[in-house]
């Protein structure tokens, strides 16, 4: 079975350093360092639309969280076009799949490995 986990990062609930690192600790240790973690931007709705859209740089301060706590596959969601949609591997850090929203671009994965230092990537692309 493949698990990924979303959080919604959303201002003044889930926003602030200690909630993240939280977060990223509990998915390494309960579901490992492979899972994908995908920390996306807030857009203010209904009752909560008295809030601002999360700003690109706290997603991009979760994504250093998630690779500080060593997580391999941190992505930034619902930021069109930022680099940091894209696979890049968990070994030498080249990029494997690039992406714009949902679309892969470019996929270098090749029989389930980098092609640069051949880490074998877990997932289904």
């Amino acid at each position: 079975m493949h698990v990924e986990v979303v959080t919604n990062v959303t201002p003044g609930f889930n926003d602030n350093e200690t909630e993240l690192r939280g977060i990223a600790s509990w998915i390494k240790n309960s579901l490992g360092a492979e899972t994908p973690w995908h920390v996306t931007r807030f857009y203010p709705q209904l009752e909560l639309s008295h809030l601002s859209p999360t700003p690109a740089a706290v997603l991009e301060k979760a994504w250093g969280i998630g690779k500080e706590e060593r997580l391999w596959y941190v992505y930034l969601g619902n930021v069109h076009g930022h680099r940091l949609e894209n696979t890049y591997c968990h070994k030498c850090g080249e990029l494997l799949i690039e992406r714009y929203i949902f679309e892969i671009l470019k996929n270098r994965i090749q029989n389930g490995k980098c092609p640069e230092c051949e880490a074998v990537i877990p997932g289904r692309f």
